[in-house]
């Protein structure tokens, strides 16, 4: 078992841009709103104004915001562009929050039995799969354990160092693969027998549970998850419109 490490984060100006998207999807702000001031709004993320602008020029170059010269940062659109943290779906009572995440195991394993009796198969392809083990927080808050599932195929060593807080972004940038679509099943379940504090429930304890099958544009599986999630601290949300 790998010793409990700090995913790799992401830079700064990527947090923040990332947490102002989950903000806008939540409805904080809505499509034409202006939004305060660089100032206030550095003031309020406790960053330096200029990483602040850094992430309000990756958001308008995505199409989520619109600068005007004199006027302010204005709300472009909220549909149509895909985030980091575009499909986690775990939120703070209070708000999204921004997702980090620790390490706890990283491990070499067959298949999950429920895909192997599936038959399905997986991106790349390949006889084995890394098991991640995470403890996730929102906000530094500790909110959900994760186990994560991808094939061993195109990264056949890996280290604690090279898992970073987005498991989709490792995927583009080291496997070359892309999510397309996402199926969530939603219960409650016993939080599992490596549990781990701070979360707030022991193992057996009843928790939130999602299980998640994430499949490419070839329909090949690129991760299979199980989330244990406290809900006294979170919820799952997802948002549609039309």
């Amino acid at each position: 078992m790998s010793s409990a490490k700090a995913a790799k984060p992401l830079p700064v100006y990527l947090q923040i841009a990332e947490l102002l998207a989950r903000q806008i999807k939540a409805g904080y702000w809505h499509s034409g709103e202006r939004l305060p001031t660089e100032a206030e709004l550095a003031q309020t993320l406790s960053v330096a104004v200029g990483t602040l602008r850094k992430s309000l020029a990756l958001l308008e170059e995505q199409g989520v915001l619109e600068r005007i010269q004199g006027s302010g940062t204005y709300v472009r659109q909220t549909q149509g562009t895909q985030q980091i943290y575009e499909l986690f779906r775990l939120e703070l009572a209070d708000g999204p929050g921004l997702p980090t995440a620790q390490i706890l195991d990283l491990s070499l394993q067959e298949h999950p039995q429920r895909l192997r009796e599936g038959g399905e198969t997986w991106a790349p392809m390949g006889n084995h799969c890394w098991r991640v083990r995470r403890l996730r927080f929102l906000s530094q808050v500790p909110v959900a354990l994760e186990e994560i599932w991808f094939s061993a195929a195109a990264c056949p060593d890996l280290t604690l160092q090279e898992v970073g807080d987005s498991m989709y972004l490792f995927y583009q940038q080291r496997l070359s693969v892309w999510i397309a679509r996402v199926e969530d099943q939603i219960s409650a379940a016993p939080a599992p027998v490596w549990a781990v504090q701070p979360l707030g429930r022991l193992p057996g304890e009843c928790c939130g549970y999602i299980e998640r099958v994430s499949w490419t544009s070839s329909n090949q599986v690129a991760e299979f998850s199980k989330t244990w999630f406290d809900p006294a601290v979170c919820r799952y949300s997802s948002r549609m419109s039309q």
